[in-house]
């Protein structure tokens, strides 16, 4: 790339739409690195940052699909796709397969799916889906996908899986290859709002 901007775009899911949302997590990981807001609302938040693979700044957009009624153009323009599933309540698991029905109509599941199994950090809570729920789930959907689970009362450990994946996506282009289309550069972009 001739010295342009590198660019990393993620549709982002999740079982809790209004605690613990895609948008609260990567607030926790821009909290702990230096980064620059270009756009936020709150279906979506775009801002750039240096990797820890990078000099270069990377822009990043993270957009949320919270409407699973509908079809978005550009879900299948992504680097990769993020799974928030807040283990702790109560309707996650139907959530959850709703998610993946969704996910088998509308998204490229040969992209890798990052699934992050969340826990608010009381040991006492209880979880309403577990990982092997969750993996049982996934595998017989036959994706490619990486679990990890999140304590949200660790901000640091959030912000290092959030930049493990953000290193990944960096490494895996949009298209499937490194060629770029010159102007496909906005064309492509999340339109989620």
């Amino acid at each position: 790339m001739s010295g342009q901007e590198e660019k990393i775009q993620i549709v982002a899911f999740s079982t809790n739409d209004t605690h613990q949302t895609p948008n609260d997590v990567i607030n926790m990981f821009l909290e702990n690195n230096n980064h620059l807001i270009l756009k936020k609302s709150r279906h979506a938040i775009a801002f750039s940052t240096t990797l820890a693979n990078s000099t270069k700044s990377t822009k990043i957009m993270v957009c949320s699909v919270l409407n699973l009624t509908r079809e978005y153009t550009g879900i299948t323009d992504v680097n990769c796709y993020i799974l928030f599933i807040d283990l702790e309540k109560e309707d996650s698991k139907e959530k959850f397969e709703s998610i993946i029905n969704y996910a088998k109509d509308y998204c490229e599941l040969t992209k890798k799916i990052y699934v992050l199994g969340m826990v608010s950090g009381n040991e006492e809570d209880q979880k309403h889906i577990t990982k092997g729920d969750i993996t049982k789930t996934l595998d017989s959907a036959q994706v490619t996908y990486e679990y990890k689970e999140i304590n949200l009362s660790k901000p640091k450990d959030v912000s290092d899986i959030i930049m493990d994946i953000l290193v990944y996506s960096s490494k895996h282009s949009i298209s499937g290859d490194d060629a770029e289309d010159k102007d496909a550069g906005n064309a492509a972009s999340c339109v989620i709002f």
